[in-house]
């Protein structure tokens, strides 16, 4: 049997898609059988080498599922087995502070970093090396594969996003009294801001006034139905007052938002953002490779906002949200599925905005 992969050879080039040995288990590790892996705007700037280059060649893809194929001889005490449905954390740190020893590699005091598909092969492949079994969750039976493929990083990073702005829509309920008047602000109505919506809806206090904002009426459409309060087009060629007055205007009688969390992360949105944002509230920046924006610090100290940047989530936070999942509360975006040949045309069509949801490329035959 015969390994294949989309692999990256070069920057702005479309994968060459190659055939090798299947890998053998590393080292207290395991190797997966890849089923689905998810399409993610960070693997569009991956391809295109612009603001982050790492080395290649290299096989793209951070959202993973499928079957454990083989356990490293070390490891075949684990609680994980050879067949166990499981679906996969990428990242990891150094492996030693005190950070990594509680499961919180994005947290490294040594600013150890090393994440599957970003600095080493990944899931655009069918079958996966995992150098460590702590990034193993089973998957229940319950839960759809191409689902669980999408959890430990769409998923998980749109929890960690909406538990962050928690502790200051609970304290404004707490103070104002009237939930309706609690204004959240999801900006981009794509794959993470439709797990946002419904994250917010089952996490946030009761009544609270959920408001999304994205450039596509399609998308809009989609986290209406998802279950958001008001929506708002925030078309290109209106002008900034305007868009800023048409979202105060979406955020009820307080006229402005308690919490924004920005999925688009662009000098524009933050800007935008900021001219709506409440006094005290809270601003939650989301993504890899955002754009630059510069921060009005005397309006910014003035007004009492805080920022907070997110990049993913605990595997804690990934097991909650599991259950979410499980229980039934939160399902995932609509999903479409693309073979491994198509990996780098449906890249082009979610750098081009033409995705709905969620993309995935079936590895491998389904394994439910």
């Amino acid at each position: 049997m015969a390994r294949r992969s989309a692999k990256l050879v070069k920057f702005n080039e479309p994968f060459q898609l190659v055939t090798d040995d299947i890998p053998s288990a590393p080292p207290g590790g395991a190797v997966v059988k890849v089923q689905y892996t998810g399409l993610c705007h960070s693997d569009v700037d991956m391809s295109k080498g612009e603001k982050i280059n790492y080395s290649l060649p290299l096989i793209l893809g951070h959202e993973v599922s499928g079957r454990v194929h083989s356990l490293d001889q070390l490891a075949v005490n684990s609680d994980i087995k050879v067949g166990d449905r499981v679906m996969v954390y990428a990242i990891r740190g150094c492996g030693v502070c005190s950070r990594c020893k509680v499961h919180k590699p994005t947290f490294c005091l040594n600013r150890v970093r090393k994440t599957i598909g970003f600095t080493e092969d990944g899931g655009f492949s069918d079958y996966l090396t995992v150098a460590d079994l702590s990034l193993l969750m089973r998957v229940p039976e319950t839960v759809a594969m191409d689902t669980a493929c999408l959890l430990p990083c769409s998923g998980l990073t749109s929890c960690n996003a909406v538990l962050s702005i928690l502790p200051t829509v609970k304290e404004f309920v707490k103070d104002h009294g009237v939930p309706e008047d609690c204004a959240v602000l999801l900006v981009g109505a794509g794959g993470l801001g439709l797990w946002a919506v419904q994250i917010a809806r089952e996490v946030l206090p009761d009544g609270i006034w959920i408001v999304c904002a994205d450039r596509d009426p399609e998308k809009l459409a989609e986290a209406k139905a998802m279950g958001c309060d008001e929506v708002v087009l925030w078309n290109e060629k209106e002008t900034k007052d305007n868009l800023i007055a048409a979202t105060s205007q979406a955020c009820g009688r307080v006229g402005g938002a308690v919490a924004a969390v920005d999925f688009v992360n662009t000098s524009e949105t933050f800007s935008l953002i900021e001219s709506v944002l409440i006094w005290g509230g809270i601003h939650v920046t989301v993504g890899v490779f955002g754009d630059t924006a510069s921060l009005p610090l005397k309006s910014f100290t003035v007004h009492q906002h805080k920022a907070v940047g997110v990049l993913v989530g605990t595997q804690q936070q990934l097991r909650e949200l599991l259950k979410l999942v499980e229980d039934g509360k939160v399902k995932a975006p609509p999903i479409t599925h693309h073979p491994l040949e198509s990996a780098w045309n449906v890249l082009q069509d979610l750098r081009d905005g033409k995705v709905k949801g969620r993309a995935v490329i079936e590895v491998s035959e389904p394994c439910e």
